[in-house]
C-alpha cells in the first residue's frame, strides 16, 4: 500500500492500481496505517518556501476536496496533472482529512455496508413534477422528457408532443416533489432549473405587461432572455430579483432562515418586497437576505448551482444546511436536535447515490452515527 500511495503522488499510479488503492481506503481498519503514510509523506517533504515561510494548511484542507474529486475523476484513464507543490500538498491533505470517504465523492466504490439503514435504502425521483392550470386541472409530468415549453399555443414537452392547451396570459404553476426536479422554457425563451420541494407560478405568455413577473418557493436557475424593454422579475417571500438577461440561482426554501441569490453572469437588482432597492449584484456574487439586512460576498458560483447537473456540493457547509439539502432531496424527516452546529462539510456526491451511501459518507467526516427507520433520520449518541 505504500508503494501504491507513492505512486499515486507521484502521477504514476494504473488505473489497475488506483482501485486497489480505492478499495483499501474503504476499509476503516486501515484508516491508522493511511495516518502513518501521510505523517510519513509530511516528515519526508520539505513544504518552506525560500524564505523559510509554511504555506497556509488550513486553507489547503479548505481546497482539497477539489483537487481529489478531479484528480480521481477517471477510473478507466488517470490523467497526468501538472505535479506541483499545490496539488501534492492538497492531495495529501484530501486524504489525511476525508479517508476512505474521498472515493464516495465520485461514486467509484463497490456498495457500502452501512447498517444505518433498517428498512429499503431510498433513492431519489429525478425529474418529476405536476403541472396546475388556471382551472384546477393536473397534470403529472413525464420524467422521460424533463422539459416543458410554455408559450401562446399552450404547453407542450421539449419533444413537441403537446401536454395542454391553454389560453394566453393564464397563470400557471410548476411543482415539484421532494427528490424531483424539472425543466421549463417559459413564452420569452427564458429557461428556469426548478430544484425539489419548489413551485415557480408563471404566466404562459408575456406579452402586453411591462414586466415579466414569476413567484418562486423553493429553490430554481434562472437563464433569463434578454429584453432590456421588458423587465424579468422574481417575487419570493422576502424580496424581488430584478433582471434584464442574465443567469442566477435563488434558494428561498420557507425552512431556511434567509434567502440566497447567487449570480453567475449579468446582472441583478435586489428589492425588497415594497421595490426599495437593496443592493446590485455582480457577476460571481451573492446576497443573503434575512428580511432585514442583506450581506454580500464573493462567491464560487459553481457550489451553489451544482444541484443542477446532478450533484451535492458542500464547501466548509454547516451539518444542518447540508441535511436539510439531503432532507429535501430524499423526502425525509431529519431530527435536528442533537445535530452539531458546528460541524462544517466538505464533499461532492453524486446526488443519484443511494440514501445509504450519502449517510455513510456523513459518517465518514462527521465521525456521527446516523439512524434511519423509513423516512425519519436520526443521530445516534
Amino acid at each position: 500500500m505504500r508503494n501504491l500511495f507513492l505512486k499515486y503522488l507521484n502521477n504514476t499510479i494504473s488505473a489497475e492500481e488506483l482501485k486497489t488503492l480505492c478499495q483499501y481506503c474503504q476499509l476503516d481498519e486501515n484508516d491508522a496505517e493511511i495516518d502513518i503514510l501521510i505523517k510519513e509523506y509530511f516528515q519526508n517533504e520539505s513544504f518552506a518556501d525560500d524564505a523559510g515561510v509554511y504555506p497556509d494548511f488550513e486553507k489547503q484542507r479548505e481546497d482539497s476536496w477539489e483537487s481529489i474529486e478531479k484528480r480521481l475523476k477517471d477510473d478507466r484513464a488517470p490523467k497526468r496533472l501538472t505535479r506541483s507543490f499545490k496539488f501534492k500538498l492538497s492531495i495529501a491533505a484530501s486524504v489525511l482529512i476525508l479517508g476512505s470517504f474521498s472515493f464516495y465523492m465520485i461514486g467509484r466504490l463497490k456498495a457500502d455496508k452501512t447498517q444505518v439503514i433498517e428498512l429499503q435504502d431510498l433513492q431519489s425521483n429525478r425529474q418529476q413534477a405536476k403541472l396546475i392550470v388556471s382551472d384546477g386541472t393536473v397534470y403529472d409530468l413525464n420524467g422521460k422528457n424533463h422539459e416543458v415549453i410554455s408559450d401562446k399555443s399552450g404547453i407542450r414537452y421539449k419533444n413537441g408532443d403537446t401536454l395542454a392547451k391553454v389560453n394566453s396570459n393564464k397563470l400557471v404553476t410548476l411543482l415539484t416533489p421532494s427528490g424531483g426536479n424539472y425543466t421549463l422554457t417559459l413564452d420569452d425563451g427564458t429557461r428556469v432549473w426548478l430544484n425539489a420541494q419548489s413551485s415557480l407560478r408563471y404566466p404562459t405568455s408575456f406579452s402586453g405587461g411591462k414586466e415579466r413577473v414569476v413567484e418562486l418557493k423553493g429553490e430554481a436557475y434562472f437563464e433569463v432572455a434578454h429584453n432590456s424593454k421588458q423587465p424579468f422579475i422574481v417575487n419570493t417571500a422576502i424580496q424581488k430579483v430584478k433582471v434584464l438577461g442574465t443567469s442566477f440561482n435563488i434558494n428561498a426554501y420557507a425552512n431556511e432562515n434567509r434567502t440566497i441569490t447567487t449570480l453567475v453572469t449579468g446582472r441583478v437588482q435586489i428589492n425588497d418586497k415594497s421595490d426599495r432597492k437593496l443592493h446590485i449584484l455582480t457577476p460571481q456574487q451573492q446576497a443573503s437576505n434575512d428580511g432585514t439586512s442583506v450581506a454580500v460576498e464573493n462567491v464560487d458560483t459553481d457550489l451553489y448551482t451544482a444541484w443542477k447537473e446532478g450533484t451535492f456540493r458542500f464547501r466548509s457547509t454547516p451539518l444542518p444546511v447540508a441535511l436539510r439539502q439531503i432532507e429535501r432531496w430524499y423526502d425525509l424527516e431529519i431530527d435536528y436536535k442533537d445535530i452539531p452546529e458546528n460541524i462544517r462539510i466538505h464533499a461532492s456526491i453524486s446526488r443519484d447515490s443511494n440514501l445509504s451511501t450519502v449517510l455513510h459518507a456523513l459518517e465518514k467526516i462527521t465521525g456521527l452515527k446516523f439512524n434511519v427507520k423509513g423516512r425519519s433520520v436520526r443521530m445516534v449518541k
